[in-house]
């Protein structure tokens, strides 16, 4: 019996003593215009599904939900990723955007005085709720298109003639943002500031926003893509930075010279091409996902889509070497290439009565084969959330002799090949620790 009660006081102690595990939650999120729900293209629900199975996001906010025919699109593409084994939850409330989401939506509304462009979606992550708009703005007054000698929905979209078949670019900054007030795109942004200004819940804002970053044309870039030398403060993104907002891809991407980040006009298979100045470069990132509160921060973020882009009318990938791109083999059904990011919030974690993360039931380590092993073995491990992923060899002294991997990978299994030519026999380990949720050791053996 004192043995029992000793055992009983001693496990008190270890739980009470040894610190629960507080794995902070990464989400994956992409912000996809899917191009009138994918008409504008063979097949195009079948290649919109591929790319949200291929990349796994665990949200997905989606312009240019048309719901043709009184169907429900959002139902749809929640039908198909769930026949691929996706399960996502669907959120619409009205307009033409909408969210599938891996976990619930408890609340799904219109912003009051976006005309119905913005939605917001509460989001339960882990019993934590998180606000994710999802925005469609106005597309009219496009305003970058009159650097380019373009006019921009008003009085038309044709080029401005110089008078001799060429474009005419605008080049006068404060005409180019007054013609850029024209359009509904703040008064959407001005409406979704006041309706989450007393928000207490973390806020990410995604979606098409019609409209450049006061990031992206910048004097670095006033030779590129037909800025023609102006240096545009566009209103929108600056309004959004001054309210605390991060723009996650220019958070992990700064250099808006080696990472322009082009969302538009986006190659497309099987279509010709997307651009709207057939006689000017009027590549930009217009796509965003944006971010405030609960510390939040950005891990990683890439192009969903193609290299491929339209400039002056020809298929150009200029400016991409140093892009990140997901997705890049699979056919691409849109005119505009999606963004992805995924965001680290640091005060949501789950922590079930040991301790332990219920996310490690997203990763797992296999035994190597073969295992003894004489010159070479395969180290196997799965991952159902993208992460950053270590993957070291140490030897009985606990002293790191190999690093198989250091870096960022997408959710997938992955096959690593251990090459030990240049060591002795003996027992050695291999450790995997995937970002802050998962961290497992095993034992083999090395005969020769």
């Amino acid at each position: 019996m004192r043995d029992k009660n000793l055992l009983k006081l001693i496990m008190a102690l270890y739980l009470f003593l040894v610190p629960k595990a507080q794995a902070q939650i990464d989400l994956d999120f992409m912000a996809f215009n899917i191009w009138q729900e994918g008409t504008s293209v063979s097949n195009g629900l079948t290649k919109i599904k591929n790319i949200i199975v291929e990349v796994n996001p665990d949200v997905v906010g989606f312009s240019e939900v048309r719901n043709y025919n009184g169907q429900d699109w959002t139902a749809k593409i929640v039908d198909e990723l769930s026949s691929e084994g996706l399960q996502y939850h669907r959120g619409y409330a009205g307009g033409d955007v909408s969210v599938i989401s891996k976990f619930p939506i408890q609340d799904f509304y219109l912003i009051p005085g976006s005309g119905g462009s913005i939605a917001g979606f509460h989001l339960d992550i882990n019993g934590e709720i998180i606000i994710v708009a999802c925005g469609h703005l106005d597309y009219m007054y496009y305003a970058c298109y009159l650097p380019r000698g373009y006019n921009g929905g008003s009085p038309n979209w044709n080029m401005i003639d110089d008078g001799t078949g060429n474009p005419d670019p605008v080049t006068d900054v404060s005409q180019i943002l007054s013609y850029n007030l024209l359009s509904t795109k703040d008064e959407q942004v001005n409406a979704f500031l006041n309706y989450t200004e007393n928000k207490t819940e973390p806020v990410v804002f995604m979606g098409d926003f019609n409209d450049p970053s006061h990031l992206d044309w910048t004097a670095n870039t006033s030779a590129m893509f037909d800025h023609n030398g102006v240096v545009v403060p566009w209103q929108n993104t600056m309004l959004l930075e001054d309210s605390g907002y991060t723009d996650s891809y220019r958070e992990f991407f700064p250099n808006e010279v080696d990472n322009p980040g082009i969302t538009w006009p986006s190659y497309a298979h099987g279509k010709g091409s997307t651009s709207w100045t057939p006689l000017a470069d009027d590549r930009d990132r217009i796509d965003y996902i944006f971010y405030k509160g609960g510390d939040i921060q950005t891990k990683y973020a890439a192009l969903v889509g193609p290299r491929e882009s339209y400039a002056n009318n020809e298929i150009s990938t200029t400016f991409t070497a140093n892009e990140h791109f997901i997705a890049d083999s699979l056919e691409w059904p849109s005119d505009h290439k999606a963004v992805f990011a995924t965001l680290t919030f640091p005060h949501i974690t789950k922590v079930n009565e040991f301790g332990h993360s219920d996310m490690i039931k997203n990763f797992s380590l296999g035994n190597n084969y073969p295992n003894p092993f004489n010159s070479s073995t395969t180290i196997s491990y799965s991952m159902k959330k993208s992460s950053h992923v270590s993957l070291n060899i140490y030897n009985v002294h606990g002293r790191i002799i190999d690093t198989l991997i250091n870096e960022y990978q997408f959710a997938d299994t992955y096959f690593v090949h251990f090459d030990a030519n240049n060591y002795t026999s003996g027992i050695y380990f291999y450790k995997l620790c995937i970002g802050n949720e998962f961290v497992e050791t095993k034992k083999f053996s090395l005969i020769r």
